[in-house]
């Protein structure tokens, strides 16, 4: 297959080196990697060709699959184009790309049937693998937990006004979410479709978390419960059951170390296996070729951990458990939606406008009006204009009449008499 690739994240090393070193597989063209990445890329694919924006992938021969990383507007905007256009795309998700890219992919997705595909990380790493394997083999027991511990290096001082110990304290929201978001597939993968979560943060918004505890559960699964907390990066997963335990460590989520201690007659009482992390890229392009063959599994999968992430910030505000009801997006589904909306704000809209309406008509008396046009046109027919003390008009007021009969009969009016006070009367 032919690849091209779109954007630019340093994690993806690993697959460019591989499909580069695999005969069936080549790089043709690279777009939208910024200036000081370049060499990083040309090592890993030597000879691809780089292009200046992502509108010259539309005219340039197709590729089979373009590799989308990064976060940037051009490279979001570019893979929403390339997708609308029918070219198969294997994504590099991270948190900061947001859910709704994710959701317009989809839609694309359901409306001309393209191929979309994750670029999996951790569950395709082959010491997750292999812990897979002891899990489904029972060589533990009946799982009753997994554990994520990892800390996150603070974010890094800025200059200004701020104190150093506001910026180096603690760890920003999108910090904890993408850290979260690198390890909640790998959480799925091993325990189950995790529906209901709990979030913790200790420290704030202002100073930064210091803390960040999220607890993952569902029907007949093992809880999972994943924390962060600032210091030197590290990175440790712990499955415990009832017959054994097993210790996952990575650095840099390539090398690593497995250990599994367990009781059953199935396996040894004790294994360690370690890794250097050459292997990541193979399993991955091995992952997405899988994927290739059955898209929409797949991307629902990543779906679920964009949701899985944003459903951290509604516990967090309402601080208590959130049930997780997942639910793959449809164009119906959300037109349905948008048209419920509208619907109901058009009823609104006229129920204020009717009330509205008869509290103006209250107020406001219609006959003042036409009053205040029969005097401009001088179609009142006043008292001076009656003889004294009669209901008779004097040769002014038939005069008058008369001027007014002539100037109606060109048109149809309506002629109001009415009276000057309570006491007097008029005839017209």
């Amino acid at each position: 297959m032919k690849f091209a690739l779109l954007g630019w994240n340093s994690k993806i090393v690993p697959l460019l080196r591989a499909i580069s070193a695999d005969s069936r597989h080549s790089f043709t063209i690279a777009t939208e990697v910024p200036n000081d990445s370049l060499a990083e890329l040309l090592a890993a694919a030597s000879g691809i060709r780089v292009l200046q924006t992502w509108e010259e992938l539309l005219v340039a021969t197709p590729a089979d699959v373009t590799l989308v990383a990064g976060d940037s507007e051009n490279v979001q905007a570019g893979a929403k184009q390339l997708a609308a256009d029918g070219r198969t795309l294997a994504l590099f998700p991270q948190a900061s790309q947001g859910s709704a890219f994710i959701y317009e992919l989809t839609l694309t997705h359901d409306d001309n049937r393209v191929p979309l595909v994750p670029i999996s990380s951790l569950p395709v790493h082959p010491l997750v693998i292999r812990l897979q394997e002891v899990i489904q083999r029972g060589d533990l027991g009946n799982v009753v937990l997994q554990r994520v511990e990892r800390s996150v290096a603070a974010d890094a001082q800025k200059s200004g006004r701020q104190s150093s110990a506001r910026q180096g304290a603690g760890l920003t929201r999108d910090r904890v979410d993408g850290a979260l978001f690198n390890d909640v597939p790998l959480l799925r993968f091993l325990g189950g479709n995790y529906n209901r979560i709990t979030a913790v943060h200790s420290g704030s918004e202002e100073s930064g978390i210091t803390l960040a505890t999220v607890t993952l559960s569902g029907n007949d699964l093992a809880e999972a419960t994943w924390t962060a907390r600032t210091g030197q990066p590290f990175w440790k997963l712990e499955v415990t059951g009832s017959a054994g335990s097993a210790t996952l460590e990575l650095l840099d989520g390539c090398a690593g170390t497995l250990t599994v201690n367990s009781s059953s007659s199935n396996s040894e009482s004790g294994s360690t296996l370690t890794d250097d992390g050459s292997r990541i890229g193979e399993s991955q392009l091995a992952a997405l070729e899988q994927s290739l063959e059955d898209s929409a599994k797949h991307w629902a999968e990543i779906t679920r951990a964009f949701e899985t992430v944003e459903a951290t910030h509604t516990s967090l505000r309402r601080r208590r458990t959130i049930d997780l009801f997942f639910e793959t997006t449809s164009e119906r589904s959300i037109f349905k939606s948008q048209m419920t909306a509208v619907g109901c704000g058009l009823i609104m809209l006229t129920l204020f406008g009717l009330v509205a309406f008869l509290l103006l008509g209250a107020f406001v008396d219609s006959n003042s009006r036409l009053q205040r046009n029969a005097e401009a046109d001088n179609r009142v027919v006043q008292d001076s204009e009656f003889i004294a003390g009669t209901a008779q008009l004097n040769k002014t007021g038939l005069k008058h009449v008369s001027e007014i009969s002539r100037e109606v009969q060109q048109s149809a009016e309506t002629i109001f008499v009415m009276p000057d006070s309570e006491d007097s009367a008029g005839v017209g």
